[in-house]
């Protein structure tokens, strides 16, 4: 999805994904599971109560190009109408990246920028369009009370222009779980990018990516970018740093080790100190899980601090992500 100069194909594939990240978060709650180019919609999304969100994601290459845009309306209709008849249905969704998906100057205002719009809040001429389409063609097992339209501005080969609507999205998603940490956007944005992608290629429809797979990098990246930052006035920035790098793997290991992270919770909150405090106080009691190493007293200091100060850290975000994600 890097190359610059993609085919019309491999754009519409990289809308196709793109688009199926937004509407995951957008239902990050409720859903259990997403497929991408599914055995009935280019994206299906299995909710909670095992209902589905169908989806089809049309793209055009150029955004102000309007000559097709009816055409794959009708193309979406038929599909979704063909996709009501599993009747498991609990909502249809219209995906495209045009601003003027009904080619109607009068109704482009109601599509500026990233928009949502149920079947009922469509302006009428848009409606009407719907309805013609859908009684011609005999669409008619599509209950447009159910049916939504999405817009999403995507487009150029300039890819921070293409993605900053699923990197505002993805924003979003981090700011509601109070996740604050620098770069963690776009790197989770590549994640999901490659993984959603990877699974559009593979033959067998019934290849889901549950939402605990696709929430669980996130939650590795996080571990992982929780830093030392609050002793960075103790500590020459280039020197925890240099720590961080030479002892990533037994700060990995004590990070996510279940048995460590059990031992630190259970005597923070026994401590009824804040989390500086607590560390500044009481790092001495985890000098056990140092005292094999080859260094200076004061590297094995910050080094206990360090994944002292991840683990209490990590402990906030992940119960924050699993809410937030309704894990």
């Amino acid at each position: 999805m890097s190359d610059r100069n993609a085919s019309t194909s491999a754009f519409g594939w990289d809308f196709q994904t793109n688009s199926a990240i937004l509407l995951m978060l957008e239902n990050i709650k409720n859903a259990k599971q997403i497929r991408v180019e599914g055995a009935d919609e280019d994206i299906e999304i299995t909710l909670q109560d095992n209902s589905k969100i169908y989806a089809q994601a049309k793209s055009i290459a150029k955004p102000d190009d309007y000559n097709h845009v009816i055409n794959k309306l009708s193309d979406a209709l038929e599909t979704l109408s063909l996709a009501a008849k599993n009747g498991d249905g609990s909502l249809f969704t219209y995906v495209t990246n045009s601003p003027n998906p009904f080619n109607n100057q009068r109704t482009m205002s109601y599509f500026t920028g990233r928009t949502h719009l149920d079947y009922n809040e469509l302006p009428d001429a848009a409606k009407n369009k719907i309805i013609d389409i859908v009684h011609k063609k005999g669409y008619n097992n599509l209950d447009l009370h159910k049916f939504d339209v999405r817009v999403i501005p995507f487009y150029g080969n300039d890819l921070k222009n293409r993605y900053k609507e699923i990197l505002a999205c993805i924003n979003e998603f981090l700011g509601e779980i109070n996740i604050n940490i620098p770069g963690i956007n776009t790197s989770i944005m590549e994640i999901w990018q490659r993984d959603l992608f990877q699974n559009a290629t593979q033959t067998d429809t019934d290849i889901f990516i549950s939402k605990e797979k696709m929430i669980w990098p996130l939650i590795v990246l996080v571990i992982d970018k929780s830093t030392s930052r609050e002793y960075e006035k103790d500590f020459d920035e280039d020197e925890i740093e240099e720590i961080e790098r030479k002892y990533k793997l037994i700060i990995n290991q004590n990070t996510m080790s279940y048995k460590m992270i059990t031992r630190v919770t259970f005597d923070y909150r026994g401590a009824k100190k804040d989390k500086k405090t607590f560390i500044s106080e009481n790092w001495r009691d985890y000098q056990d899980i140092v005292d094999k190493l080859k260094t200076d007293d004061l590297t094995k200091q910050s080094l206990v601090k360090i994944i002292l100060y991840r683990i209490l850290t990590q402990r906030h975000y992940i119960k924050n992500i699993k809410r937030g994600a309704n894990l």
